[in-house]
């Protein structure tokens, strides 16, 4: 094996040269694991490969292709929750020097990039243009388009939804090239701007498949107006359900681009204001959780005049208090909104379990009441939990995620976070939900979903009849 590795290895550098392929396990450790190792075991790569174009990312599917090594595809190295795990080693596509912007078009108000942009690189480009980009509630550092591609949550879900992606270019595990949408059309290929032509919109059918059907190598996606104001505000409420009546109403009547209805344990709350200006925070609610919903209005300066209004009266009417908020705290939450992330800070306690799924915003509170007592039953008691409802509101869709700040160094701690899991997942389903977020590995079983997990194992099948695209992922 290990003869095979270097005589492929020595193939390789052919393709992406000597500089950017390696076997040495200084280079390979990085990948063997995330926060999600006690679900998706740590597993090393054999080779860590960094192409730096379409034509070598072909190069190295080809060659893998005829050795039979396996190849997962990384974006931007922060992953969570086991997707990008060699769970079978192999090859470890490092896409981080694709990071080209290559065009950015204000007349048709979007931007085509590869996938090593960053959001923050995005940002800083196309707000020289007045437009925006939709970014997630993640680093800035991550890639826009493995968040657009795996359907992140966004900050301003409320008004925009989740789908922001219009065609890709995706190199399939045989090496060809498929362009979707416009881009499959010679005469219109400087026009890749439009996803409803030429028959099935293909680019979806390799949306949420992590990794395992090709390698996107450029995609173009929607930018939107820049608001003329974004203005942050926070309510509080006595309890979950005093929030679900507002949050609907809110959506409904598109008054705010965000609404974001969370809840946090005190002793959750403690962890993550700790040594800031927030510190001591979590003592004024006297040992209750802290509910609250944070909220956005946006718009021209009339219309977010007009919308504050309406969104004081719906808060005010259900038993809702608007909290004062600093100028320092105001600040940050807008620079939160349009890109930079400055409170994310689910890590302090080493890691953050979280079991993210689609639900129905009138059933947020029992699936809060439920997380919440299998986590309290573990003996986890820094429990937050959120629920934002996502356009199109249709059904009450809404993103909802139940999160433990919790010691992974703990061994007894990772035992016990297997079985809550379990629990967890298993009490959520008989509540009822849409289903889960994304494909994560020991979550989404296809063979549960009946003829659609059969057609997802087929295409699967079709597309990657070898099953070299990082295998161990769902669909298989």
């Amino acid at each position: 094996m290990r003869a095979r590795i270097r005589e492929v290895e020595r193939k390789l550098a052919e393709v992406v040269g000597e500089e950017n392929v390696s076997s040495d396990p200084s280079d390979l450790v990085p990948f063997e694991r995330d926060d999600q190792f006690f679900l998706v075991p740590p597993h090393r790569p054999d080779l860590v490969v960094r192409p730096g174009s379409t034509r070598e990312v072909q190069g190295v599917l080809r060659l893998a292709r005829r050795y039979r090594i396996p190849v997962v595809p990384l974006a931007s190295g922060i992953n969570r929750k086991g997707l990008c795990i060699p769970s079978r080693g192999g090859i470890l596509l490092d896409l981080r020097r694709m990071n080209r912007i290559l065009e950015i078009n204000e007349e048709m108000m979007t931007a085509t990039i590869e996938p090593g942009v960053s959001f923050g690189q995005l940002v800083n480009e196309v707000r020289k243009t007045g437009l925006r980009v939709i970014t997630p509630w993640a680093p800035s550092t991550a890639s826009v388009l493995a968040n657009y591609m795996l359907r992140g949550i966004y900050g301003p879900a409320t008004r925009y939804g989740t789908d922001h992606l219009i065609s890709i270019e995706v190199v399939l595990p045989d090496g060809r090239l498929l362009r979707t949408g416009s881009l499959n059309t010679p005469t219109s290929r400087p026009l890749p701007y439009c996803n409803l032509v030429n028959g099935p919109d293909l680019c979806k059918l390799f949306q949420a498949n992590p990794g395992t059907m090709g390698v996107v190598t450029r995609g173009t996606i929607r930018l939107y107006p820049m608001p003329e104001v974004i203005k942050p505000f926070m309510a509080s409420f006595p309890d979950y359900q005093s929030m679900v009546k507002p949050a609907i109403e809110l959506t409904v009547k598109d008054v705010v681009e965000a609404c974001w209805t969370m809840t946090f344990t005190p002793s959750s709350l403690r962890t993550l204001t700790s040594g800031g200006r927030l510190e001591g925070f979590a003592d004024m609610f006297g040992g209750e959780d802290f509910f609250s919903m944070w909220l956005y209005v946006a718009g021209d300066k009339e219309r977010a005049e007009r919308d504050e209004q309406r969104m004081r009266r719906i808060v005010e009417e259900n038993g809702g208090t608007l909290l004062p908020l600093p100028p320092e705290t105001e600040e940050e939450m807008i620079k939160d909104e349009i890109w930079e992330r400055t409170s994310v800070r689910g890590w302090k306690k080493g890691n953050l379990y979280g079991c993210s799924f689609y639900g129905i915003m009138k059933l947020a509170p029992e699936y809060y009441r439920v997380c919440r007592e299998i986590s309290f039953r573990y003996g986890f008691d820094e429990f937050h939990y959120e629920a934002v409802p996502v356009a199109p509101f249709h059904g009450q869709l809404a993103y909802n995620d139940p999160c433990i700040l919790w010691d992974a160094g703990d061994p007894e701690q990772v035992r016990k976070m297997r079985r809550l899991h379990r629990d967890i997942m298993k009490a959520l389903l008989k509540v009822g939900i849409y289903g889960w977020f994304r494909p994560f590995p020991g979550v989404v079983d296809s063979r549960r979903m009946g003829e659609y997990g059969r057609l997802w194992r087929a295409l699967k099948e079709l597309v990657d009849p070898l099953h070299l695209m990082n295998p161990g992922k769902p669909p298989f």
